[in-house]
């Protein structure tokens, strides 16, 4: 249960502008997280993508390397955020990294901890 795998991942285009077409958005530094209750049911209770923009980083290099530590720390903490989850809901999740630095994986794993957190309050109020 600790990969990341295929279906987990928001591919879509158009389950990705449905996302960004949203208003349910909030910032939890160094990142800016949108999400929302999917369209398409999935085979999991969430699907994530990340984006860190070029005019962030201008190397591929960095760009990747914020991606991939957002990715292992949303990863190994996916369990407990999908136990929060109501079944039968699919939410979709967009990761957009602000900050002009490098981060740590303990400042990565801290704000994507507390993300999940809230979006799984927000979307079960009443647990």
């Amino acid at each position: 249960m600790y990969s990341l795998r295929k279906s987990e991942r928001l591919c879509s285009k158009k389950l990705l502008d449905e996302l960004l077409a949203t208003k349910c958005s909030f910032v939890k530094y160094p990142f800016r997280i949108v999400f929302k209750e999917s369209s398409q049911p999935g085979d999991f209770p969430a699907r994530i993508a990340v984006s860190v923009g070029k005019k962030k980083f201008k190397r591929a290099v960095k760009r990747n390397r914020v991606k991939r530590l957002a990715r292992e720390a949303f990863r190994l903490n996916k369990n407990e955020f999908y136990d929060r989850i109501p079944a039968g809901k699919t939410v979709d999740i967009l990761f957009i990294y602000l900050d002009n630095t490098l981060p740590s994986y303990a400042k990565t794993e801290l704000a994507i901890k507390n993300a999940m957190q809230k979006i799984a309050s927000a979307l079960a109020p009443d647990l």
